[in-house]
């Protein structure tokens, strides 16, 4: 007796029905719909086309990635998508596309019946590392396997909030508590498209970032050399991933942290670059090779893989030998 094989519908709609609060059914116009109480995530046209809304500057790097399409009704408008499902690859992907629109219901609204964000999104989670705390996760829409994350590093001069996630306003209060934010630092430009409504904290951030970011957020101040704040926090430009993607080596008197945004992050506990086509080759190898000096023995980036370890203890002998194999690779023509 044959088997019948799950029609991509069938599929999908097998997959994202697993995820807690989401219902599926037919609309209106006869298209078959994903929602998360009240908000729509998508929904399919037989089992050939997604039709999906996306937030503007999400579309733009899914759609420039190849990803989707203008909307047939919307052609025009940014936000509004499309993607036809032809194999296993489109169904997979399709997936993921539904996934990010999930992640982020849920990251900002909660659950169907919770009064608010999740609860973790609302306090700064203390870390074994004394005096740091680490803001609720985000899905990396470009990336929808790895999450981002701000950073509180408390301290006697001044809390400073490092990097930046949509739903870092959630955590508002629990800042508050710790003793709010006297600054607000940003590792490159492309944080700005993570820019939080309800942090209200002085922004700074290097030069070459500062037309990129100033349309998300109030500049306070920017910079361009290296140079301490205090004695405890020291600002250190590593061009390449953007051309102001700058580095922040933070003494919290236990140890010696390192904030190293997309220049190096943790793809499944592996040290690794994010070459783009837009970044400095050459200048990303002399910030590697820059890295590499400083010293520090905890590596804290923007983004890591969901369910892993977002920041990595290591040491003088380890953390040379994982930055010469991503210089390695770099100089081999690889991107990551």
């Amino acid at each position: 007796m044959a088997i019948k094989q799950q029609t991509a519908s069938e599929r999908i709609t097998e997959q994202v029905t697993s995820w807690p609060g989401v219902e599926a059914g037919l609309g209106r116009r006869g298209e078959f719909g994903f929602t998360l109480g009240r908000r729509e995530l998508g929904h399919l046209h037989g089992d050939r086309v997604f039709h999906g809304g996306f937030p503007k500057k999400v579309w733009q790097e899914l759609f420039d990635q190849g990803r989707i399409d203008h909307h047939p009704v919307f052609p025009g408008k940014p936000g509004y998508a499309a993607r036809r499902i032809d194999g296993d690859d489109d169904v997979r992907d399709v997936i993921e596309l539904i996934r990010l629109n999930y992640d982020r219901a849920v990251a900002t609204h909660g659950l169907p019946g919770e009064s608010s964000a999740p609860a973790h999104a609302a306090r700064g989670d203390k870390t074994e590392i004394d005096g740091l705390y680490a803001l609720a996760p985000e899905s990396l829409p470009f990336a929808p396997s790895h999450d981002i994350r701000a950073f509180l590093l408390r301290r006697d001069r001044g809390n400073l909030l490092l990097y930046s996630t949509t739903i870092a306003s959630a955590a508002a209060p629990a800042v508050k508590q710790l003793g709010g934010i006297s600054r607000h630092y940003l590792n490159h430009r492309h944080e700005a498209l993570f820019a939080s409504e309800r942090v209200a904290a002085p922004v700074f951030v290097h030069e070459a970032e500062r037309a990129s970011v100033s349309g998300r957020y109030t500049v306070r101040g920017t910079f361009s050399r290296r140079h301490m704040l205090d004695e405890d926090f020291e600002v250190i430009p590593t061009p390449g991933h953007t051309p102001g993607a700058t580095a922040y080596l933070w003494d919290s008197g236990e140890r010696r942290l390192l904030f190293t945004g997309d220049t190096i992050y943790l793809d499944d506990g592996e040290w690794v670059a994010a070459v783009l086509a837009s970044s400095d080759r050459e200048a990303y190898i002399h910030s590697l090779e820059l890295i590499g000096e400083l010293d520090f023995d905890v590596l804290v980036p923007w983004a890591a893989t969901r369910g892993q370890p977002f920041y990595a203890v290591t040491d003088r002998s380890d953390l040379q030998r994982r930055i010469g194999a991503i210089i390695e690779r770099v100089r081999r023509g690889e991107d990551h």
